[in-house]
């Protein structure tokens, strides 16, 4: 096995397979596709076999269409629908108002299929006589399309899946349906059967994420998916959901195409933890769970898998083991794509991002193997007779971003303003701590930790008054970024330490930058990281001694250098502290 560098990007998803030349160009097609090889397309003259007797006995085709519950005037299409075993009982299900495409690579089978329709006199059923690489279905025309015991004789599956796309209605799905590899009674030839992981790994390939699951039916899965949001991460992460549900299942059988070694790694078997996918060493992909990280790798065919793990903290590029990120204080107002482009190409792990990039900037970063690892927001409490619904909308921004950080190392680093209070105002506090509770079962399901943002003249103006806060709230995913240019400007002159020590276990985060311990403004609070008398190497010590593994930032607000001089000298600053001998890591 070797690691898998990722530079795919769901669409899509170009192809990390290393081929110099697609193979679906040709009419031959492939041979293989992601470690499977594809089966040979049933010929025609074997349609007998297609409405045998034994046939709804082994595969239970009217259990198949109860769970799929296809309504009346819905739109199907019945890919690879041979002479129509389900094509038929599909057409009677949607009526006069809905329609079935009948699609087919050979006409033979059409028909076929036309005599058995006029025979039941259906006059929904739509004949389409498709290409290898084209079903020839029109462009959003279909609620479903269902592929019975045919997706794994494509052989062009990318061309083919990417119009099955296009031809998908809002809301619409795509249902697989195959013989279980996994379980050695089904009597079907290997080369015709596919397991889940690989399934679940192909249709993310594809753009698909799971959405449903029918696993009653004698010797089939029955696997729905619908279309993902641009995600370049989607086949690990369907990778690494796919073996949680095999885990549970607790058939060794249904697990081990998941796992690359003979055991699967044993934290994931614990009470369901969000797992969040980051790059790894040397262009790899990562697992984390809980405290635990687990490497996904690839093999030669790019079949993923999850290796055993855990996998220990590793030295980055940069020099330290914890992850080094540049805020977007630092990156001049670039977009998304030259933010995480800069970021990547420095030799940072990744951006702190801004709210409103959040989206855009989470795809380019992943896109270049680069993490979003924060995103900041401004929560401004209402004043205390406000009504109970102001709250809850000024909240609603906060959720979605904390749901759209979800999968990822990222976290949402949370300022906090109050209407009608001046900055530490005692008043507030019991306001914050009703919008954190608010806030944590949305925390909870998502895994995404949140991090008070202490900031100077907001009404969380430090570190200590975000600790105050949070202290009768038992919840490890809520806590502190401790943010050295906000400390030193409350706090002029002063050692940092000493607070920095304070915030203990609840410590999430850390942003650095060269300062002069007694300025008195942000032209000398916030300078590159190798001016001003502020000692980095004593401080990134102290963060040793707390145990502390979490990103530290490099802010950059108010630089009056271009974005890649002061950066690239940060940098540089970083590096040699962490080179120096017994120095941080």
């Amino acid at each position: 096995m070797r690691p898998l560098a990722l530079v795919a990007a769901v669409g899509w998803l170009a192809s990390t397979l290393a081929i110099a030349q697609d193979p679906e160009a040709s009419p031959d097609g492939r041979t293989h596709f992601l470690g499977r090889e594809i089966a040979q397309t049933m010929h025609w003259t074997g349609a007998s076999w297609l409405l045998r007797a034994t046939r709804e006995e082994e595969e239970n085709g009217a259990a198949l269409r109860r769970w799929l519950a296809v309504p009346a005037g819905h739109r199907i299409a019945d890919l690879g629908c041979g002479n129509g075993y389900h094509t038929l009982p599909l057409a009677r299900e949607v009526g006069p108002s809905g329609k079935v495409y009948a699609v087919e690579l050979q006409p033979q089978y059409l028909v076929m299929l036309r005599e058995r329709a006029d025979a039941a006199e259906l006059g929904n059923i739509v004949e389409i006589e498709a290409t290898i690489d084209d079903p020839r279905l029109p462009p959003a025309s279909c609620d479903l399309v269902l592929l019975v015991d045919v997706y794994h004789e494509l052989s062009h599956p990318m061309r083919v899946m990417q119009k099955v796309r296009q031809a998908l209605r809002p809301g619409g799905r795509v249902v697989l349906v195959e013989f279980r590899a996994e379980d050695p009674a089904v009597p079907i030839k290997p080369e015709h059967t596919m397991g889940k992981a690989q399934v679940l790994l192909e249709m993310a390939w594809h753009g698909f994420e799971l959405s449903s699951e029918h696993d009653a039916l004698p010797w089939q899965h029955a696997m729905a998916f619908t279309p993902a949001a641009a995600d370049a991460r989607l086949p690990q992460r369907a990778l690494v959901e796919g073996l949680r549900r095999a885990m549970a299942v607790g058939d060794a059988r249904v697990v081990q195409p998941f796992v690359a070694d003979e055991a699967p790694p044993p934290m994931l078997d614990a009470p369901r933890v969000p797992a969040e996918l980051q790059a790894g060493p040397n262009g790899s992909m990562v697992a984390a769970v809980g405290e635990h990280l687990v490497e996904i790798v690839a093999d030669d065919g790019g079949r993923l898998r999850v290796a055993r793990g855990p996998l220990p903290p590793w030295r980055r590029t940069h020099g330290s083991t914890r992850p080094f990120v540049v805020m977007h204080t630092a990156t001049g107002g670039a977009d998304a794509n030259r933010q995480a482009m800069l970021a990547h190409e420095l030799g940072f792990d990744g951006v702190a991002g801004e709210l409103a990039d959040l989206p855009a900037l989470r795809l380019a970063c992943e896109r270049l193997d680069a993490d979003v690892f924060s995103a900041y927001a401004v929560l401004t409490l209402p004043a205390a007779d406000a009504p109970p619904e102001q709250l809850a909308e000024r909240l609603q921004p906060v959720e979605q971003a904390l749901r759209a950080l979800a999968g990822g190392p990222g976290m949402l680093w949370l300022a906090i303003r109050a209407d009608g209070l001046a900055a530490r105002d005692p008043a507030g506090e019991a306001a914050l701590r009703r919008a954190l509770q608010q806030l944590q079962p949305i925390v909870a399901a998502t895994g995404v930790e949140l991090a008070l943002y202490p900031h100077h003249a907001f009404w969380l103006e430090t570190a200590d008054d975000a600790l105050r806060v949070l202290a009768p709230i038992d919840d490890a995913k809520l806590g502190v970024c401790f943010n050295l240019c906000h400390e030193l400007r409350a706090f002029p002159g002063i050692d940092p330490r000493p607070a920095l020590r304070r915030c203990g276990p609840r410590l999430l985060a850390v942003t650095v930058n060269g300062a002069d311990v007694a300025g008195a403004d942000w032209s000398t609070l916030i300078r590159p990281l190798d001016e001003g008398d502020h000692a980095l190497a004593p401080f990134l010590a102290e963060l040793d001694a707390l145990g502390f593994r979490g990103p530290v930032g490099l802010q950059g607000f108010g630089i009056k250098l271009p974005p890649r001089e002061h950066l690239v000298r940060s940098l540089a600053a970083w590096r040699r502290v962490h080179d120096e001998p017994r120095g941080p890591k």
